[in-house]
């Protein structure tokens, strides 16, 4: 039995402590394996029967991953977040770097825009009355060209919402691309979840 997975890299950009918490304690509780180092986490979850190993860089910028990218050679996805109740968030995310880091890299995989409120999400009270909007974030979202735009109010089910998403999209993409891979893939997948 050959043992075909598919491979995703991911970059998540954003303060690195509550990114670990709302991102990678969702796959850690799925994972069949995983491994959690210094300079990245990797997990392996079955999806519909597919097997996929899924390898996740955090980043505080986007200079970071573009300083950082020579590690990591390839991204499948790269997930940009912005803390809602935080008007410094919005300065983080430069359309000048994101354009360049399309182009030096020839990035050709799923942009991703994710707002959280983490007052919210932790049940922290706070006195903060900024809110970045709903039409705020998809504007925000079209000016940068991403494809896709969530808002995380529940951590596991918005997160979940957001990894189906993702990981649909590829699953297709690798259905039509190689179909005896998917295939063979799909057996190994079977068999993982004995």
């Amino acid at each position: 039995m050959k043992k075909i997975s598919y491979r995703l890299r991911i970059g998540i950009i954003g303060k690195k402590e509550p990114l670990k918490e709302i991102f990678l304690e969702n796959l850690r509780n799925s994972a069949i394996e995983s491994n959690l180092s210094d300079d990245f986490y990797e997990f392996l979850l079955v999806f519909k029967q597919i097997p996929i190993k899924i390898k996740i860089y955090l980043y505080d910028t986007v200079e970071n991953l573009i300083y950082d990218f020579d590690n990591i050679q390839k991204l499948d996805i790269i997930i940009l977040t912005l803390n809602l109740s935080e008007p410094d968030s919005l300065s983080s995310i430069n359309k000048q770097l994101i354009e360049e880091f399309n182009e030096i890299f020839s990035f050709q995989g799923i942009s991703v825009l994710v707002g959280m409120n983490f007052e919210h999400i932790f049940n922290r009270t706070s006195s903060k009355k900024f809110k970045i909007s709903r039409f705020q974030l998809e504007k925000i979202t079209k000016d940068l060209n991403l494809i896709y735009c969530f808002e995380i109010f529940n951590k596991n089910r918005d997160v979940n919402e957001i990894y189906n998403t993702l990981f649909n999209d590829f699953i297709l993409r690798f259905q039509f691309s190689s179909p005896e891979l998917f295939k063979t893939a799909k057996e190994y997948g079977k068999r993982l979840l004995i």
